[in-house]
């Protein structure tokens, strides 16, 4: 039977005792009893999963604070301070040796650099007729082809195209009524990048499409002298060649003079000492002398001039570690005390008042901070004190003077050293190679393929060696493969090592693995932090917010919760309306039963007094 869903119609039989106002009166009622604690119970846990992830923030914040002092990061920072003549500056890298160096600098770097004659337009025509001369740089021989028709700002481009960018030619803008010059300069300075030009005799069997001369760059200004001992020579191209020297400018005649070219700077090397060492190199940025150490040479020192550099530890910006460390954690505690509070007066309480995992953060974190190392340092020792509010507060003078006086019991009281395990899997046996090595290698999950034959069909000698050399190149190039170092041992066998406590897993079919003497395994490398006493306190942060921390643990638990929670709510709910949806259809059942009753009742009673009326 379908209920009448007309609220008005519902009471009507019975007089308004089976109402709609009554149903709504007895569900609001179950509502309160059944649905309601439920609904209080789910914004209480959405109240503390909000609150959590406040304190789990700060948590996070103080935790990266304490990381900041306790990683080796902080202590590897180098200042580079230099005193005397500064020809030199000098930069360096985290980890350097703490040293002192002595440099003096004898000779600057420089490139080969030429200018020409100048002309009065960039698109001016330079030669009369075509014309093939060369270029000599770092032992590589170039060709440059011209014609009659060839512009000064082609022929830039012609030379830099032909020398591989070795060379580089480009055209200033000098001033006056001739303005244009080209400027012809080595890429690189040091002395092997020293620019030669010869003029080709011969074309027969060479590259060249023309010939010139010893006269053929006058077309820029350029007078050379022969090389007496390079007639006849060939380049690399296989063209008859004169090598030619320029002249210097006190050989060249006065109507010479007029309008020649000549050679800006040389090519040279740097010279400088090093701790009284001469030292030599090509460039004036030297990155290779001491690991993890730029020296830039900036200018030649005069006589009895050096320049001294002092390579410390750095200290910038441990000062605002600390401080950041101290207000990360009054934040902390702030929050925490505001969410474990309890107001005898009023009867309020914080979120989290007696719940064991809140309350527990101050008692487990105090009681590192008041705690003494092994050496009887305290945080007091070092300007860090706790108040009798919880909080702590720093003297910046008295860790000023730790931090620049007496670094050392800084650093070994605040940081720990990370200690690597590493492994190694060895081959159990020396590799065949007289059959072909061919199959699939998987280290780390990274798929190796290797494939090296027992004969090579090329002309490279195919012997024991290529072959290592082929294995082992092809595992330690393995695109996505790093921590791992490939080797030999001194009987043949294969080594696989790892670094930085990275784990070695090997997989492959057993009769591939056999040939290279290895097997499928798996060992652990480890990774440890030892030392420092915020270690302690480090490892405490790991144990309440890791990802076995207990507040993680408490996080989840809360989330489960809600679920739970959400999930009963909604059953009860369901309840209610399928039970008052049932009872509306049964009252409306009763209610239309009590209707025909009450009209039966009244023609009954009415045929009574009818009745009565007629016997009077």
């Amino acid at each position: 039977m379908a209920i009448n869903t007309e609220k008005s119609q519902l009471g009507v039989g019975s007089g308004n005792i089976l109402s709609w106002d009554t149903i709504d009166k007895l569900k609001e009622a179950d509502t309160k009893a059944m649905v309601k604690p439920l609904e209080t119970k789910i914004q209480d846990n959405l109240t503390k999963q909000k609150d959590l992830t406040a304190i789990t923030t700060l948590l996070s914040t103080f935790k990266g604070s304490v990381s900041n002092l306790t990683g080796d990061n902080t202590y590897l920072k180098r200042d580079a301070n230099a005193t005397g003549s500064n020809s030199v500056s000098v930069s360096v890298s985290a980890g350097v040796a703490e040293q002192n160096m002595n440099l003096s600098v004898q000779q600057l770097a420089s490139q080969d650099s030429f200018q020409s004659k100048t002309f009065g337009s960039r698109t001016e025509s330079v030669f009369d007729t075509d014309v093939s001369f060369g270029i000599s740089i770092g032992g590589k021989d170039y060709v440059i082809n011209a014609d009659s028709t060839t512009t000064l700002e082609q022929l830039a481009e012609k030379i830099n195209e032909a020398t591989e960018g070795k060379v580089q030619a480009k055209i200033l803008n000098v001033g006056g009524d001739e303005p244009f010059r080209m400027i012809i300069q080595s890429a690189q300075t040091g002395e092997a990048n020293k620019i030669d030009f010869y003029s080709i005799q011969s074309t027969t069997g060479g590259s060249a499409t023309n010939t010139s001369n010893d006269s053929t760059l006058k077309a820029l200004g350029f007078y050379f002298e022969k090389a007496s001992n390079t007639n006849g020579d060939k380049d690399s191209h296989g063209n008859t060649i004169m090598r030619l020297t320029l002249k210097q400018p006190d050989k060249l005649s006065e109507e010479e003079k007029k309008n020649a070219g000549s050679q800006i700077s040389t090519a040279q090397d740097a010279k400088f000492k090093y701790n009284g060492i001469d030292i030599t190199r090509s460039s004036n940025t030297i990155d290779d002398l001491i690991l993890g150490v730029n020296l830039t040479l900036n200018k030649v020192d005069k006589d009895g001039e050096t320049t001294n550099v002092n390579i410390t530890q750095s200290t910038e910006g441990i000062m605002e570690d600390i401080k950041a460390m101290v207000e990360s954690y009054n934040s902390l505690m702030n929050n925490i005390n505001e969410a474990t509070k309890y107001d005898s007066e009023t009867g309020l309480a914080g979120t989290f008042q007696g719940v064991r995992e809140i309350t527990s953060i101050t008692t487990e974190l105090n009681k590192i901070i008041n705690g003494v190392s092994k050496d009887g340092k305290s945080l007091a020792d070092f300007g860090i004190t706790l108040t009798k509010d919880g909080l702590l507060t720093l003297d910046s003078s008295i860790l000023n003077d730790m931090i620049n006086t007496k670094f050392d019991e800084f650093k070994n009281f605040f940081s720990s050293e990370t200690k690597f395990t590493n492994v190694t899997a060895v081959g159990d046996k020396k590799i065949e190679w007289n059959e072909d090595i061919k199959g699939k290698l998987t280290i780390n999950g990274v798929d190796i393929d290797i494939d090296i034959p027992k004969d090579n069909a090329g002309t490279t000698p195919w012997d024991e060696k290529t072959k290592k050399n082929a294995l082992l190149k092809a595992i330690a190039n393995a695109s996505g493969l790093s921590d791992i170092s490939v080797s030999f041992d001194k009987d043949g066998k294969l080594v696989l090592k790892g670094s930085g406590g990275t784990d070695i897993e090997i997989k492959g079919s057993s009769d591939f693995l056999e040939k290279l003497g290895l097997k499928e395994q798996k060992l652990d490398g480890k990774t440890e932090i030892i030392g420092g006493f915020f270690k302690g306190l480090n490892d405490t942060l790991n144990g309440l917010i890791g990802s076995e921390g207990s507040l993680t643990a408490y996080e989840e638990s809360l989330t489960s919760s809600h679920k739970s929670l959400t999930a009963s709510k909604e059953q009860r709910q369901k309840e209610l309306d399928a039970k008052y949806t049932t009872m509306a259809e049964k009252w409306s059942q009763y209610d239309t039963i009590i209707a025909k009753l009450e009209a039966q009742m009244n023609t009954v009673n009415s045929m009574i007094e009818a009745a009565n009326n007629a016997n009077k």
